[in-house]
């Protein structure tokens, strides 16, 4: 009778299989087949207590099976009992290491705690033993991504058209992920094939609905939300997704009083609260908008709180390994040892990117944009090449920045080389323009810069530090190390001095030719300003850098917390704001104050 019971199970009549698995324990109640029979037709018929009840009892009859263990472990994650499914599935480890489910599981629990770190170090473990399966390639590229391992995620997600197969779930996770990421192109690609698979799914629609609003195209988002049935969406699971996108939606439109309702509304669930840490760091910015700044100060410190705490269970060595802010500024390259750089077959200025740096939240953006704007240029998103670059020098066994004088000509070609192929490979860049590299923590790899680049153009974004310390506690930085630094307002501008005081005891002695931007004096003279960068530059003028907010829209996606704010003419939203969080500000201006006065933005 067993077999056939599985039989009913496999071809869809669980009622029957129940049915046979209860006439046998009426006969042996300890007959294990039996007992796993009805727990898995309990549990294709949603009776998940039942199951739960059951799978217990067969793990006391056979405690030794790992399998037993993951089935409790699934039954009880259905229950929402993660902690009880965490134990399950640990008893399945301690039996057989290689449980791929066991592992899978374990690490969207951790996801779904926001524990990105966890997740990731178990849904890799997962993927090694499951190479092909497309869900689980994609649940790991995922927490790469959210535990700020950019790198890592790109990795996973290479080739995603020929794995990703004809699952329209990962499809639509990917879209997701891709348009997180920056890659528009693919997001799009990603949701036309959905959309292929199952036209008006709810499920595709409401990922189309985030990825219209994040590609600045606001007005379609909320034509598009305002048609999704809320119990289509429910009963697909999908109210979270569908109500967080209207709450994003909310927030790039004129009634923030709805936006902030709809934010708090989403913070009731802890779930959503652990997992969705940028709902706190939103919330907060939007009451600032409306001018509640105790309110505003309230939600960013218990997004930074909840961060920190999440930090400290996943990885607790991240939080004294890099906590300090802005370790980078204690690697410095000496006089004695710059004195044995020699730069034979150096590229020209036109040969090199335009780097444009200063300590995020700085305009860069911005300035990014106006360039971008110039038909002689080109930017990309943020990118770490310069970092890759690091990293292979130190491959080489020199010790970065110390050693930088042992790299001899063929070498500094082979990395430059190296760059341009990343950027060629990894970038939409035009190959015809020159290239403008903005990513503002870049100022903490000026001697990279100026070992492969002497001659290149630098900018350094600069704006009132205390707006600037302000705006990046504003925001939510996925990097565990940027993340720790920008916990307090004081450890946030205990950062940005250490950079500068770096920046300032390098860049004079390397004599790179670097050009101060100064946000609030741009602000002013738009047009004065984009004439002295192509002066700057030795560009001929161009008139569309002064309408640089009209290319952004055309651009479509900006990768940076600044997507929606340089669509926008530029204004003076952001200029002083620091003043209405004087009293919370205090601890912050000691560390700031050589920098407010070598600015001039002490009077």
């Amino acid at each position: 009778m067993l077999p056939t019971g599985f039989d009913a199970l496999q071809n869809g009549n669980p009622a029957y299989a129940e049915q046979i698995s209860r006439q046998l324990l009426m006969q042996n109640p300890r007959n294990e087949g039996a007992l796993v029979l009805l727990a898995l037709s309990l549990d294709s018929q949603g009776r998940d207590g039942e199951a739960v009840a059951t799978f217990e009892r067969i793990t006391e009859l056979a405690p030794q099976t790992p399998e037993y263990w993951v089935n409790l472990g699934n039954s009880r994650r259905r229950l929402g009992e993660n902690g009880k499914a965490s134990e399950a599935y640990h008893r399945a480890l301690g039996l057989n290491p290689q449980m791929p489910d066991a592992l899978q599981n374990l690490g969207l629990i951790q996801f779904d705690k926001g524990l990105f770190l966890g997740a990731r170090r178990y849904l890799l473990d997962a993927l090694a033993l499951q190479p092909t399966d497309p869900a689980l390639r994609s649940q790991a590229a995922a927490a790469c991504y959210e535990a700020g391992n950019n790198e890592q995620a790109e990795e996973l997600l290479a080739g995603w058209l020929q794995w990703a197969g004809h699952d329209l779930h990962v499809l639509v996770d990917l879209a997701s992920l891709h348009n997180e990421m920056g890659d528009l192109e693919a997001a799009e690609q990603a949701l036309r094939l959905a959309e292929r698979l199952d036209p008006g799914n709810v499920r595709v629609l409401t990922r189309r609905a985030a990825f219209l609003e994040r590609s600045n195209r606001v007005d379609e988002a909320r034509e598009l939300i305002a048609q999704i049935r809320r119990d289509d969406a429910r009963n697909a699971g999908l109210l979270e997704d569908l109500d967080i996108a209207a709450a994003n939606i909310a927030a790039r439109g004129n009634d923030i009083d709805e936006a902030c309702r709809l934010h708090e509304a989403l913070l009731t669930d802890p779930v959503i609260a652990n997992r969705r840490l940028d709902l706190f760091f939103s919330l907060g910015r939007l009451n600032d908008k409306r001018g509640r700044h105790d309110e505003a100060m309230h939600w960013l410190q218990q997004g930074h709180e909840r961060q920190l705490s999440q930090l400290a269970q996943a990885a607790p060595e991240l939080l004294s390994a890099e906590g300090a802010p802005m370790r980078l500024a204690q690697n410095r390259v000496q006089p004695d040892g710059y004195a044995e750089w020699r730069w034979p077959g150096a590229p020209s200025a036109e040969e090199s990117p335009i780097f444009v740096v200063g300590f995020p939240r700085s305009g860069t953006t911005l300035l990014e944009t106006m360039l971008d704007a110039h038909e002689r240029l080109t930017c990309m998103d943020e990118r770490a090449f310069l970092n890759d670059l690091t990293k292979m020098v130190e491959a080489d066994g020199i010790d970065y920045p110390h050693g930088l004088g042992r790299l001899d000509e063929m070498r500094c070609g082979e990395l430059r080389a190296s760059y341009w192929k990343s950027v060629r490979a990894q970038t939409s860049a035009d190959p015809g323009k020159w290239l403008i590299d903005k990513n503002p923590l870049n100022m903490m790899r000026l001697p990279l810069i100026a070992r492969l680049f002497p001659r290149a153009k630098v900018i350094l974004c600069v704006r009132d530090p205390r707006d600037v310390v302000l705006s990046n506690y504003m925001q939510i930085f996925r990097a565990p190390g940027y993340a720790t630094m920008c916990a307090t307002l004081e450890s946030t501008a205990q950062g940005y001095a250490n950079a500068f005081d770096f920046w300032f005891a390098q860049v004079d002695m390397f004599g790179l030719d670097v050009l101060t931007f100064r946000h609030e004096h741009m602000i002013g003279d738009v047009e004065g300003h984009a004439r002295l960068l192509c002066e700057f530059l030795g560009l001929d003028w161009s008139p569309g850098m002064v309408a640089f907010h009209e290319h952004a829209r055309q651009r479509g996606y900006i990768r940076t917390p600044s997507y929606h704010q340089v669509v926008e003419p530029v204004n003076r939203k952001g200029v002083g704001r620091w003043q209405r969080y004087g009293r919370w500000m205090e601890p912050a201006l000691p560390h700031l104050a050589p920098y407010l006065k070598r600015f001039g933005y002490d009077d």
